[in-house]
């Protein structure tokens, strides 16, 4: 049950949204304050190119304009509002991303969840993502489809993040440049230059932090090109480079923060600081993939996708200095076919997708910030199959099924060099089979209800078998689930949300572990079982064109209860205890106001529930309360030139906050604090020309 004193904050909102959605249900929220038909809302996930109301999928939608609602300068708090979605950042450019808890063994950056850029892998061999080698103007659009997608994409229970950088006009050239600045050091350029159909933006961030050592800076440049190769093919580039680095100021216990939350990690008598050792993330890495598609005959298609990626990484740490130079390659064929067979449609989806990676690690001790004696010498090679088919038939034009179904294969190689003796071994986790079934009923145009059932696996990542400490953890097994999920949703004229209720069973859970110097392992933990509640609404209010203003209110939020099951620690029987970091309760409302000349304002409330931090439920965070703001003014002067100038402002009540926990850490450094008061302001200029 929830504490009374949320049950205060919130029930008023939770009697609006029931209200609500009994008048009138609705799915997600659309893109602008004006009234939209259903079909300028394309959903892409599992291949099936679909109007919101019409998907068998639950997707989370983050586009240009629900980004503008935020500072431009992280995508966190954009991405937070998404019911179910949880995106953390424990020091500027440490990125963690969850999708319905899938950060229960996430170290930093991301797991358990598959991105794909412009229907190109982004997700390499290892399970890594380098989300946050991305210039925050670097994608468009996300479309977050949650729970396990294994059927079409291989590995990952948590689900999968569809990125999207596409030219927003596509009858103009476009030159455009802003800067921004903020509190704590802050300050960002972007330059961009659309011409036909290439684009090329470059990105330069870089701040102090609140916290000591803590500063980030970041040059990232993406290139991206669609053109039409004859008269049937389709040709997309994309490329990227981005330079990185920021400083990790480790975690504290509880006694550092209430004595001072902008500490760094403190020395001991046994082991050095994080300001000591330097520590901090140092990569350089490299994309250029493509993507080309080409319409065989009226009802066939073909697309193969291919990527070559390059990674120099160091990071100095607490108990040593490790350097990974790592090489990925892969690619994704689909054969797709599209059919009329009297009054059904159908949709058949074939293909596989192979991913390859060499990492070559090597570890030193860390002397200050400089790598010192060598500890060990590895190379690993990584190796992922899925071979996958689904067949979607649409019936009596308004009941979708989907059925799908994919085999899996994947391999770590690992060679140790050093220490003697040379060592050769490899782990191979094969014939891994994740079904999926979805229907969809759409009723009197407006409403429709989903059910689905789908199989997800993910075996251990690079980071899992190979943690930074070095060794090879072949002894992990690949985590498997099984998520059933029904919905109901609703689209008309103003309204736009819903509702999903899921159960995902996960079975062989991967849990993080640290020891004294801060160096993590990961074990196996047994049986898990989360389920959960979400919902988001959305109404637009005077949309007359006419009128001086138009605005809309919104609320998302997600109820969860997620347990572990047959766990034990040693000799203590954990089974029935809740999953640390996934709180019970959160909810985010939203009152978005367009003017007449061009000013914007958008008011956010977020209220985040506690939740444990530690397996055995001993130790718990504070709740938050966030608000943020954001007011700007657009201007065309004449018919090429434009302008915009905006302000964001963030304040959070909390006993303590963090944007990041170190959950079961060793020592109770759990805390990573985050700034409660914040500020931004930025200025935007640019020419646009048509088109020849």
């Amino acid at each position: 049950m929830f504490q009374l004193s949320i049950m205060q904050k919130s029930g008023l909102l939770i009697f609006l949204l029931i209200s609500v959605l009994i008048h009138k249900t609705v799915f997600a929220q659309t893109d602008s304050l004006t009234s939209k038909t259903l079909d300028e809302v394309t959903i892409n996930a599992f291949e099936s190119k679909t109007n919101a109301l019409s998907t068998t999928a639950t997707v989370g939608l983050l586009t240009t304009k629900s980004l503008e609602r935020y500072s431009p300068t992280t995508w966190t708090n954009a991405i937070n509002v998404i019911a179910g979605v949880r995106m953390e950042e424990r020091s500027p450019g440490s990125y963690r991303f969850s999708i319905r808890g899938s950060m229960l063994r996430s170290p930093f950056g991301i797991r358990n969840v598959k991105f794909y850029w412009n229907g190109i892998p982004f997700t390499d061999a290892g399970g890594n993502t380098p989300l946050n080698s991305l210039d925050f103007n670097a994608v468009q659009n996300m479309q977050i489809i949650k729970g396990p997608g294994s059927s079409l994409y291989g590995a990952g229970t948590g689900g999968v993040v569809l990125l999207q950088s596409r030219t927003s006009n596509n009858a103009q050239n476009r030159a455009e440049q802003s800067v921004g600045f903020g509190k704590y050091g802050f300050q960002s350029r972007s330059t961009s230059l659309e011409l036909g159909d290439i684009s090329i933006q470059y990105g330069h961030s870089e701040q102090d932090g609140y916290r000591d050592h803590s500063a980030m800076g970041r040059d990232a440049i993406r290139f991206s090109s669609t053109s039409k190769i004859g008269e049937k093919g389709m040709l997309s580039l994309l490329g990227m480079y981005s330079d990185l680095h920021y400083q990790t100021p480790g975690g504290i216990n509880l006694a550092q923060y209430q004595n001072n939350p902008r500490l760094a990690r403190q020395s001991t008598q046994t082991v050095p600081g994080s300001e000591a050792q330097k520590a901090a993330i140092y990569t350089k890495f490299a994309m250029l993939g493509g993507n080309y598609s080409l319409r065989l005959s009226d009802s066939w298609t073909q697309s193969n996708a291919l990527y070559l990626t390059t990674n120099d990484f160091a990071n100095p740490f607490i108990a040593n200095y490790e350097k990974r130079d790592e090489l990925g390659i892969g690619g994704r064929n689909i054969w797709q076919n599209i059919s009329q067979i009297g009054s059904v449609r159908t949709n058949w989806t074939s293909g596989f997708e192979w991913q390859y990676s060499k990492s070559a690690q090597r570890n030193y001790d860390n002397k200050g910030g400089i790598p010192d004696k060598q500890q060990t010498v590895e190379d690993i090679r990584t190796t992922n199959l899925s071979v996958f088919s689904q067949l979607e038939a649409v019936l009596f034009t308004d009941l979708t099924v989907t059925a799908g179904l994919s085999y899996n294969t994947s391999r770590y190689r690992y060679e140790r060099f050093f220490l003697l003796p040379y060592t050769n071994e490899q782990r191979t986790f094969d014939g891994i089979v994740t079904p999926r079934i979805a229907l969809n009923k759409v009723i009197a145009k407006t409403w429709a209800l989903t059910a689905s059932y789908s199989s997800g696996f993910s075996p251990p990542t690079l980071q899992e078998v190979r943690p930074s400490a070095g060794g090879f953890y072949k002894d992990l097994n690949a985590e498997k689930g099984m998520n059933t999920e029904i919905g109901i949703r609703k689209i008309d004229k103003n309204f736009n949300g819903g509702i999903s209720l899921y159960s995902f069973g996960l079975r062989q859970a991967i849990v993080r572990r640290t020891d004294e110097a801060g160096a993590e392992y990961f074990v196996n933990a047994g049986k898990t079982r989360q389920n959960g509640l979400e919902w988001n609404l959305s109404y637009d209010f005077l949309t007359n064109a006419h009128l001086p203003l138009t605005f809309r209110l919104w609320n998302s939020g997600t109820w969860t209860k997620y347990t572990f099951e047959d766990f034990k620690q040693a000799e203590t029987d954990l089974s029935g205890k809740l999953i640390p970091g996934v709180p019970r309760f959160s909810q985010s409302t939203g009152l978005d106001i367009l003017f007449k000349y061009g000013f914007s304002v958008f008011a956010t409330y977020q209220h985040g529930g506690s939740f444990y931090l530690n397996d055995a439920n001993t130790v718990k965070n504070t709740p938050y309360n966030q608000w943020t703001a954001r007011a700007s003014w657009k201007k065309n002067w004449g018919s090429h030139f434009y302008s915009e100038l905006s302000a964001s402002l963030e304040k959070v009540n909390a006993g303590i906050y963090n944007l990041g926990y170190d959950l079961n850490a060793f020592g109770n450094r759990y805390y990573n604090s985050a700034p409660k008061n914040n500020l931004w302001a930025g200025v935007k200029v640019g020419w646009e020309w048509g088109r020849k």
